[in-house]
């Protein structure tokens, strides 16, 4: 992407606090750009993400956050682990702890974000091992995280617009090949242990639960970087 920077020095970085969001931000500020996070609460139990997304942008020297409170959307999100009570945080995949196209969700609001402020790019966390194929169906474990999904989307998206103003672009780690322990060993390299400080679980501890795929993800990307993961959690993961 080096050839292709342009004068616009802006980017919209859609923010969970989470080591793949916040290291995939991260690069793009050691590549010249301002960052612009956007963190979403959206009823998640998992809110503490939240809070340690503003914390780590403020650290990061990122421009300041903007908090969207769109937990209405709890109320549709039903059936999913993850802002549904009723159903359990499972400690393996399973379909349910996908929240039905989140993802363009948050990137349709980051890009009109993108728009107003004149930003080049829109980015997120998404990556290489998110879209895994499902051994039952052969599909994306996370379809939205897809670089499928992403090029259509913005493509979509800059139609949407006017052709004058159109061109803007979506980004994700996904989208240039990396997977989860290399966006971590980067954002390592750059930022030093302040990667200790992310926020993986899917629930709201005081420390990482341990248990849930989300955790043992975070584990095992530690794992294949050959980084020590000094993360505390309750149970270690397996």
């Amino acid at each position: 992407m080096g050839g292709n920077i342009p004068n616009n020095k802006k980017i919209v970085a859609v923010m969970s606090g989470g080591p793949d969001s916040t290291g995939y931000a991260y690069i793009w500020k050691t590549r010249g750009y301002k960052v612009y996070p956007l963190v979403f609460n959206y009823g998640q139990k998992a809110s503490k993400e939240v809070k340690v997304a503003l914390t780590l942008a403020r650290k990061l020297g990122f421009e300041e956050p903007k908090i969207l409170d769109i937990s209405f959307m709890k109320e549709l999100w039903t059936g999913t682990q993850l802002t549904d009570e009723t159903i359990k945080v499972e400690e393996e995949y399973t379909p349910s702890v996908v929240v039905p196209i989140r993802n363009a969700v948050f990137l349709v609001i980051a890009t009109a974000y993108a728009y107003s402020i004149g930003a080049k790019y829109v980015i997120y966390g998404a990556h290489m091992d998110d879209i895994k194929p499902r051994p039952d169906t052969g599909e994306p474990l996370y379809p939205d995280c897809s670089p499928e999904f992403l090029l259509s989307l913005q493509a979509a998206l800059n139609i949407g617009h006017f052709r004058s103003e159109r061109g803007i672009e979506l980004w994700s780690p996904a989208r240039e090949n990396m997977r989860k322990n290399q966006v971590l060993k980067k954002f390592y390299e750059l930022a030093g242990d302040i990667i200790y400080e992310t926020w993986s679980c899917y629930l709201s501890n005081e420390k990482h639960c341990g248990k849930c795929e989300s955790c043992k993800n975070r584990r095992k990307a530690f794992i294949e970087a050959g980084i020590p993961d000094k993360t505390e959690y309750l149970i270690e993961p397996i």
